[in-house]
């Protein structure tokens, strides 16, 4: 089957949601990695296609046989799930062909270096994978498929907490399946005393506001993937866990100091989306509601 080249995915259906939209589509305000959510073919054929950039394909359930012409050789590529398809950005193949069950799925994972150079900066445009096909990573697929569901849900933690993912995923990329490592891993050290400073007094002071992990690393001039790994080292959590640790502390604070005030406009002001959402937190770190604590 011979034809103009099509990027890669084009003979799959994107899955659709009641509303006839696609289930996965870019939440309001997030600048950050982006994922479909495509079915399996039953039965289908394709022409030539190409990446055009590096990219992961992620299957949770995938059961059926598939065929590849690669070079002008056919052969059967196995499926299994869980498991990722990793494709450089120079991957193309000539033809393929599915003979599957119904109700596979993958998630497409398109690494484009503007998006990818948000977390690694000015190593991003070297930024390529190793093709392989049916890799078993669990620690991978996993974190993609976590992604999906904050994206599916309109990021219900928070774009730090998506953020979080997204470095996962890169870092996990870079370290395991990158052609070129991107960038040496730093030696293990932390923020300097000085750096650590200008985090905790970024964070307390917009901590009403939609925190970011880029906006954090900007504060002490390092790009959010090594940013993450210092931060950790300096604080003993992540960017994320450390927010949320901060919020919940500033309400617990304004619980009691304010007993006039109500829950709901405090879940405001220390940046949770909801007095739900704070209620959630308190509950999970402190054993207890907001209300009950205020009354104890």
């Amino acid at each position: 089957m011979v034809g103009q080249r099509e990027l890669l995915g084009a003979h799959s259906a994107q899955i659709l949601g009641v509303d006839g939209r696609p289930v996965l589509s870019r939440p309001r305000d997030w600048q950050g990695l982006i994922l479909e959510r495509k079915e399996i073919p039953v039965r289908a054929e394709c022409g030539p296609q190409f990446s055009g950039v590096p990219m992961v394909i992620a299957s949770r359930y995938s059961p059926g046989r598939r065929w590849y012409k690669c070079n002008g050789s056919m052969r059967e590529i196995p499926m299994i799930a869980p498991g990722v398809d990793l494709l450089g950005a120079a991957y193309e193949r000539d033809a393929g062909r599915w003979e599957c069950e119904p109700g596979g799925e993958t998630l497409c994972l398109r690494l484009h270096p503007d998006v990818v150079r948000r977390y690694i900066q000015d190593e991003a445009y070297r930024f390529d994978l190793e093709t392989d096909y049916s890799v078993r990573d669990d620690a991978l697929v996993n974190a993609v498929f976590a992604l999906a569901e904050e994206m599916q849900h309109q990021l219900p933690n928070g774009v730090l907490y998506a953020e979080g993912l997204s470095l996962t995923i890169i870092g996990w990329l870079s370290r395991h399946h990158a052609v070129r490592p991107a960038g040496a891993a730093p030696k293990a050290r932390a923020l300097s005393p000085a750096q650590q400073a200008r985090v905790r007094d970024f964070v307390d002071a917009g901590m009403d506001a939609e925190l970011t992990v880029e906006g954090m690393a900007a504060v002490v001039g390092i790009s959010p993937f090594h940013f993450s790994r210092l931060f950790r080292a300096s604080f003993g959590v992540s960017p994320y866990r450390y927010v949320l640790q901060m919020r919940i502390a500033r309400a617990a604070h304004l619980l009691r100091a304010e007993p006039g005030r109500t829950v709901a406009d405090i879940a405001l002001a220390v940046g949770f989306a909801s007095q739900a959402h704070l209620t959630q937190a308190f509950k999970a770190h402190l054993g207890q509601t907001p209300a009950r604590w205020r009354a104890s």
